[in-house]
């Protein structure tokens, strides 16, 4: 089935085409949610500064209010399309959608706050956790054969388009509107998207699937936000603080239950022993890979963009745009690549092109061409690597478990994107802080709106310094994660199921 994405188009028939014409629905109302899930991962980003300025939000509270919706959403992917397989994966996908709206309502009231927002954000969260899983399962099945290779290409495209279209539709947004607007789009796309779902879509559902493991999901959203709040603090606080270290012993024994629960349940959240499986655990390191530096990077260029080089939130987003375009334009090619090539070379390779992207977005802290073209590149990478990587994923899992396997699928990309808020995040929070003169503490986006042209110098000199530093430690790891593909990632498509 992992060969499924690469196919070369000629060879999808007439039948896949048919297939496709009968079901156009079904894809649609699948495109439509995919999107919105995607979009809500980077959309607020272009808004750090505004809602900076708004609420007074420190380094560690704007982490924090971009990763909250990570958190929830990875922490119960898992429980979720377990959810989905027992009680039916269109039923789970609407309560999704409706909580997402619903949620996004209560911005109007929670939004005048710091942890108002987050709040909103982690509630959204949930709802696209009740979304995501479904998408790729009713697809699979819906499609089969080679309309299945066509649609996990769209998929893919619309997945990674939804996240880079993201920042563009919220700078449009944020030149007429307030950034409270941006939660609200979730509204109207509930509003298409459930009666599309109730029209078109098919029930489907798995009778023998395990009951959901709830203990595990709560000490694995336990363990998420108690990392990434430590992870926060520490630069803010002190790495030894109450706050800081009070973070951290939370993160740790929610961990340590959750692998314990894991062990020893009849029905665990995570089968942990797929990850000593190399066949899937070098795919599940890619996915979290390519999403730790995506997010890292988008939450660090949003900055530079709107408070180093001055441009509108509008014109910050415009620029997220060569990296659609680029890749709309080299998918046919990165398809046949990926097919010649064999997964491992094409896994290898296209995570070193990210790295060259990113290490040219680094180099470009200073020039704006080269950061929004080291970005487009990496783009590319991230779409060759993710090709096979995906699909393995899924395949660790038997076709009836579909939900589960996109639940997975899912996870390792929305735990690699918080961690790479909270992880990078950290080390530019900390760079920042020690490249600031004696006595200075404002942060970037106070410095910039004091009014005093020789603090705001001062502060984008220290910032600009921190992201090249921080966005090069991501590249060294992600070419670590290159090499060890290269001699290890497996050369079989599929694994036995269990």
């Amino acid at each position: 089935m992992a060969t499924a994405l690469t196919e070369p188009a000629p060879e999808v028939a007439p039948d896949g085409r048919g297939v496709l014409r009968r079901n156009w629905l079904v894809l649609t109302a699948m495109m439509l949610a995919l999107v919105t899930v995607m979009m809500d991962n980077s959309i607020l980003n272009v808004a750090l500064p505004t809602i900076a300025r708004d609420l007074g939000a420190s380094a560690g509270d704007l982490q924090w209010i971009v990763s909250a919706y990570s958190v929830t959403f990875g922490g119960l992917l898992l429980t979720t399309g377990n959810l989905s397989d027992r009680i039916g994966r269109r039923k789970v996908m609407l309560a999704g959608l409706a909580l997402m709206a619903v949620a996004s309502l209560a911005i109007l009231v929670a939004g005048g706050t710091v942890p108002g927002v987050i709040a909103v954000r982690a509630l959204v969260g949930v709802g696209a956790a009740l979304v995501m899983p479904s998408t790729l399962s009713l697809l699979f099945a819906t499609f089969t054969g080679p309309a299945r290779g066509s649609v996990m290409g769209v998929f893919s495209i619309a997945a990674m388009a939804g996240f880079t279209i993201g920042p563009v539709l919220g700078g449009l947004l944020l030149s007429q509107l307030h950034w409270n607007w941006l939660f609200l789009l979730n509204i109207p796309v509930a509003l298409i998207a459930i009666p599309v779902l109730l029209r078109a879509v098919p029930e489907s559902t798995d009778g023998t699937a395990e009951p959901a493991d709830l203990i595990g999901a709560v000490t694995s959203v336990f363990t998420m936000g108690g990392l990434i709040y430590a992870l926060g603090s520490g630069p803010e606080n002190g790495w030894l603080s109450v706050p800081t270290l009070a973070a951290a012993a939370i993160a740790l024994l929610a961990g340590i239950a959750f692998i314990a629960r894991q062990l020893r349940a009849a029905h665990p959240m995570l089968d942990v022993s797929l990850l000593t499986r190399r066949a899937f655990a070098l795919p599940a390191l890619v996915e979290a890979m390519v999403f730790f530096m995506m997010m890292a990077t988008m939450f660090i260029t949003t900055q530079l963009l709107q408070l180093v080089f001055g441009y509108s939130a509008v014109i910050a987003g415009l620029m997220t745009l060569p990296s659609v375009l680029l890749m709309l334009a080299t998918n046919g090619l990165i398809t046949r690549l990926t097919t010649a090539l064999g997964d491992r070379l094409a896994t290898a390779l296209g995570l070193a092109l990210g790295a060259v992207g990113f290490g040219t977005a680094a180099l470009g802290v200073s020039q704006v061409a080269l950061l929004i073209g080291g970005i487009a590149l990496s783009g590319v990478g991230n779409r060759m690597a993710m090709t096979s990587a995906a699909l393995r994923v899924i395949d660790a899992l038997p076709p009836e478990r579909a939900g589960m396997g996109s639940a997975l699928n899912d996870t390792f990309q929305e735990v690699g994107g918080a961690l790479g808020i909270g992880v990078l995040g950290a080390v530019l929070s900390q760079l920042y802080r020690l490249g600031l003169p004696p006595g200075v503490t404002a942060s970037l986006a106070e410095a910039v709106s004091s009014g005093s042209p020789a603090l705001a110098q001062v502060a984008q000199l220290a910032f600009s310094h921190a992201a090249q530093l921080t966005i090069g430690a991501g590249v060294g790891a992600l070419l670590v994660t290159a090499v060890v593909c290269l001699f290890a990632f497996p050369r079989q498509a599929a694994m036995p199921a269990k």
